[in-house]
């Protein structure tokens, strides 16, 4: 980890940008906008590797802008490359069980802590150690499914899981409620969704969740959630589009 992400720190309660436009040109705007945290996501964004990894490095310009990488998969490859490039928080997707958070963290965490490769690529030039990188880095587990519901407090009672992203609308699916993709009111849903949050809480980890836009991040900030996303950067320009037309 560089000494110009050393410096950043991700604090509650923020508000970030969901980034899946592939333009780290975006990736300044949400900094000088005065969002706390971006989320860049190889998951379901446009982007590919290389973007991404600029999209870090345009970070590291604005000390308050908390770099996250939502990889693709909860793999080794692509986590270690991730943070290699400079990403300062990791979330992987479908983390179901507790084995699935174990295997999050040891490769967020160099040893004795983890099982991380240690490679002398950018995030390591000259000014950073493992010791560092290890209480520096944050990670997170996508808990979006039935199975990650039902498996929750095994989930955040592992050691070196700083918190919890939950995203509602895979969530809704797991769950059979496949019409509730904007403001959850299913209270199979809801209640799904408060476990996450009380039990984030309870353990004074980070709960996280994606919002399909500000009047739910508002309420979500207000219920007590660390940070909050009012939705992707597409459907941003979507909307904003449809309102400079009417």
């Amino acid at each position: 980890m560089s000494l110009s992400n050393v410096t950043k720190t991700l604090t509650a309660p923020f508000v970030g940008a969901f980034q899946m436009v592939a333009d780290p040109l975006l990736t300044e705007h949400y900094a000088k906008a005065g969002l706390r945290a971006v989320l860049i996501d190889q998951q379901h964004g446009l982007m590919d590797e290389r973007t991404a990894f600029e999209c870090v490095q345009r970070a590291e310009k604005f000390p308050h802008l908390f770099p996250i990488i939502r990889v693709a998969d909860n793999t080794p490859a692509l986590i270690g490359r991730a943070l290699d490039a400079g990403a300062c928080g990791i979330v992987a997707p479908m983390v179901n069980t507790r084995e699935d958070a174990q295997r999050l963290v040891e490769q967020c965490r160099y040893a004795p802590h983890g099982k991380r490769s240690w490679g002398p690529t950018r995030a390591l030039i000259g000014d950073a150690n493992t010791d560092q990188a290890n209480s520096y880095v944050k990670v997170f587990a996508m808990i979006e499914t039935r199975e990650a519901i039902q498996n929750l407090d095994s989930i955040l009672d592992l050691e070196g899981l700083d918190g919890a992203f939950l995203g509602p609308s895979d969530l809704s699916i797991s769950l059979g409620v496949n019409t509730d993709l904007g403001v959850p009111k299913d209270p199979e849903v809801t209640a799904a969704i408060q476990k996450v949050l009380d039990g984030c809480k309870s353990r004074n980890k980070l709960g996280l969740i994606y919002c399909g836009d500000n009047a739910r991040a508002r309420a979500c900030l207000d219920q007590g959630w660390a940070g909050v996303f009012p939705g992707a950067d597409i459907g941003w320009m979507a909307r904003e589009a449809a309102a400079i037309i009417q």
